[in-house]
């Protein structure tokens, strides 16, 4: 314990033991109301949410060693309307080549889904797939078709309540198979060989991913 330096406050409180000091000093963000001793309603929202609009955050481990290390990752991207229509059959870069010996797995993903109320529902034909380079046709790594945005959108029209609708999708409906040192791409196709379009009450789309990058020399 003689290497770890602490700042005074916190040196002071672990000298004097005052837990309800330590509890309301240092973890007063951190409260939550996960637990309940009977049938009541739990609040879903805990503090100390990422502050950025981004809201990605990584989750950090220990190695073996006691290393603090970072594991699963997320990344997020917002495509607005005219973005969405931009997207044709070629793909972009999202998450670039992690590097030799190096794969991006994507573990789970969460669209969300924002439409204009005040316009009347119109359907888009786009499905927007998001895949690892150069692998095969099994190549997805996850996607939305157009059924599932057309899905979404006229629910919420429907209801017309809530601008956003949120699609999860824990695995793709694709095996996959991944090849080290490529990137991630997305791409827009409607396998009918019109134009992608997007109408109007679609405001945007935004994507989060989670994904791991796994090294073949510690996997």
């Amino acid at each position: 314990m003689s290497n770890i330096t602490v700042s005074s406050d916190v040196d002071a409180m672990l000298v004097s033991a005052n837990k309800e000091s330590i509890r309301t000093s240092v973890f007063n963000d951190f409260t939550s109301t996960s637990r309940s001793t009977d049938v009541s309603a739990l609040s879903p929202i805990q503090n100390n949410r990422p502050g950025t609009n981004l809201d990605t955050v990584a989750n950090l481990c220990v190695d073996t060693a006691g290393n603090v290390v970072r594991g699963s990752q997320e990344a997020t991207w917002t495509f607005d309307n005219t973005q969405l229509n931009a997207l044709t059959a070629t793909r972009i870069n999202l998450l670039n080549s992690p590097g030799a010996d190096k794969c991006v797995v994507v573990e789970e993903t969460n669209w969300l889904i924002e439409v204009d109320l005040t316009k009347a529902y119109q359907a888009t034909n786009v499905n927007l797939k998001c895949e690892m380079l150069g692998v095969n046709e099994n190549s997805v790594a996850t996607q939305i078709t157009a059924a599932n945005l057309n899905q979404v959108a006229q629910i919420l029209k429907t209801a017309n309540t809530n601008s956003f609708g949120l699609y999860h999708r824990d695995v793709p409906d694709l095996v996959r198979i991944y090849r080290f040192d490529v990137p991630m791409t997305i791409r827009a196709t409607n396998g009918a060989g019109a134009a992608n379009v997007f109408p109007d009450n679609f405001v945007s789309v935004k994507l989060k991913i989670k994904y791991r990058v796994f090294d073949k020399d510690t996997f």
